[in-house]
C-alpha cells in the first residue's frame, strides 16, 4: 500500500463523523437514484410488455397493407421453411404466426364484438399463457365446437362461463362467411383491460378453418433476444430472412404514441434526478469545505515538514474516493434490496389512479426494473460528483502556505 493510500485510510478514522456524513450523503443519493430510476424504467417495461409483448409483438412481419387496418384479406401465405430459419436465428427468442379478425359473439341474450386471434400453442411460450389463464384449461378437445379463451371482461359482458357455447358470426377470408359454434375453454387475464374487453383466443388451425383462411398467416410475431433493440432487429432480420410481399415493423413504428409518451415521462424523471444530484452536490461540497477548513493547520504543518503538495493532494483525493466507494456500496445494497423487494411484491395502485391506468390499457401495478446498468450508471455519477467536490480541498492544499499564521 502506498504512502498516499495509508495516510488517506488513517485520516478516515481520525474524524469518523465527517467520514460518515460524506459516505451517508453518497449512499442516500445513490439509493434514491436507483429506486426512482428502477421504478420509472420498470413501469415503462411493464407498459411495453403488456401492450406489445403479449399480443402485438416487438417485431411484426405482415403484408405491407396489413397495418393498421389488420385486414384479413391481405394475409400472408404460410412458409414453414422460412419460419424455421427465423426461429433458428441466434438473435431471435421466438417467432410465432398468428391470424386475427373480427366477429360478433352471442351467448343467450348477450352479444359483443370480439377480435378473435389464432395462436399456435405449439410455438408459443406456454408459461406466458399459463400465467394469464384465470379459469379453465389450455388443453381443449379437438372434436366439437372450436374452443375459445375469452378475455375476462369479454366473458363478463357475454355472461359466459366455462363450458358455455357461443355463436360466432362475421366476415371471413376474401368475403367468405365466418360462422360457427365456439366452446368457452377458459378466461384470460392479459394485464391490458382494453384487450380483455374484446380478445377471444383460438388455436391457429381453428382460426384458419373458422375464417376460411386455410394455409394463411395474418402476422408473424418475432421477439428478439434483446427486446430493447426492436428497430435494429427488424432492419437486420428483414435483410437476413426476406419474405415476398412482407413488411417488417418494430413496435416503435406501429405505436409511435406509446414511445412518445414514454420519452416525455422519462424526461420528467431525469429532471427530478438532476435536482436530486444538485442538492447532493452542494451537500458534498459543504462537507469538503468543512474538511479543508478544519485541516488547514494540518496541511501547513505537513508542508513545512517536507511533505510534497502532490502527495497531500493525492491523499485528499484518495480519501474522497474511499468515502465515495463506501457510500456507493451502502447505497447499492440499500437500493437493490428495496428494488428486489418491490420486484417480488410489486406495488399495486388503488382507487381513481388504478382506474385511470386501466383506461389507458395496462394493469395498475408498479414493477421495478432489475437492470444492473441503472446501478452502474448512477453509481458512476455519484462517484464523479464526490471526486468533483474533492477539488476544493485539493485547491486548499496547493494554496496553503508553509507557515500557518
Amino acid at each position: 500500500m502506498s504512502l498516499t493510500t495509508r495516510l488517506a485510510w488513517r485520516n478516515l478514522g481520525r474524524n469518523r463523523r465527517r467520514s460518515a456524513i460524506t459516505a451517508a450523503a453518497v449512499a442516500f443519493a445513490l439509493f434514491f437514484a436507483i429506486l426512482i430510476r428502477s421504478l420509472q424504467l420498470g413501469i415503462y417495461g411493464h407498459m411495453i410488455h403488456t401492450v406489445v409483448g403479449g399480443m402485438a409483438g416487438y417485431v411484426q412481419v405482415a403484408d405491407s397493407a396489413y397495418w393498421p387496418s389488420q385486414n384479413l384479406d391481405v394475409a400472408l401465405v404460410e412458409d414453414p421453411r422460412w419460419l424455421e430459419a427465423v426461429t433458428a436465428d441466434p438473435n431471435v427468442a421466438s417467432a410465432t404466426p398468428r391470424l386475427a379478425g373480427f366477429t360478433l359473439l352471442s351467448h343467450g341474450k348477450e352479444s359483443a364484438v370480439a377480435q378473435w386471434t389464432g395462436v399456435d400453442f405449439n410455438r408459443e411460450d406456454m408459461d406466458f399463457w399459463a400465467t394469464r389463464l384465470m379459469d379453465g384449461t389450455l388443453e381443449a378437445p379437438r372434436q366439437g365446437p372450436y374452443p375459445v379463451w375469452l378475455g375476462r371482461y369479454l366473458a363478463e359482458s357475454l355472461d359466459a362461463q366455462i363450458g358455455d357455447t357461443l355463436v360466432g358470426m362475421g366476415q371471413g377470408y376474401q368475403g367468405s362467411m365466418a360462422s360457427d359454434l365456439m366452446l368457452v375453454a377458459g378466461t384470460l387475464r392479459l394485464g391490458n383491460p382494453e384487450l380483455e374487453k374484446r380478445v377471444a383466443v383460438m388455436r391457429l388451425e381453428d382460426a384458419q378453418a373458422y375464417s376460411g383462411a386455410y394455409g394463411m398467416w395474418g402476422t408473424v410475431m418475432i421477439t428478439p433476444k434483446n427486446p430493447g433493440e426492436s428497430m435494429r432487429a427488424a432492419a437486420d432480420l428483414s435483410q437476413q430472412h426476406p419474405m415476398d410481399y412482407a413488411s417488417w415493423t418494430s413496435w416503435e413504428e406501429r405505436m409511435p404514441e406509446l414511445q412518445q409518451a414514454i420519452q416525455a415521462d422519462s424526461a420528467g424523471g431525469i429532471v427530478i434526478l438532476f435536482i436530486l444530484y444538485v442538492v447532493i452536490s452542494f451537500g458534498l461540497l459543504g462537507t469538503m469545505i468543512m474538511l479543508a477548513n478544519e485541516r488547514q493547520r494540518e496541511f501547513t504543518m505537513q508542508i513545512a515538514l517536507g511533505v510534497k503538495r502532490p502527495v497531500l493532494a493525492g491523499m485528499v483525493l484518495t480519501e474522497a474516493l474511499l468515502m465515495g466507494l463506501l457510500g456507493a456500496a451502502v447505497g447499492t445494497a440499500m437500493g437493490r434490496g428495496v428494488v428486489y423487494y418491490f420486484h417480488v411484491r410489486p406495488l399495486r395502485l388503488l382507487g381513481d389512479i388504478a382506474q385511470a391506468m386501466e383506461q389507458q390499457g395496462w394493469e395498475p401495478v408498479l414493477p421495478p426494473s432489475m437492470d444492473w446498468s441503472i446501478t452502474w450508471t448512477h453509481g458512476a455519477i455519484v462517484l464523479s460528483l464526490t471526486l468533483l467536490a474533492s477539488l476544493w480541498p485539493i485547491y486548499v492544499v496547493y494554496k496553503s502556505p508553509a507557515i500557518h499564521r
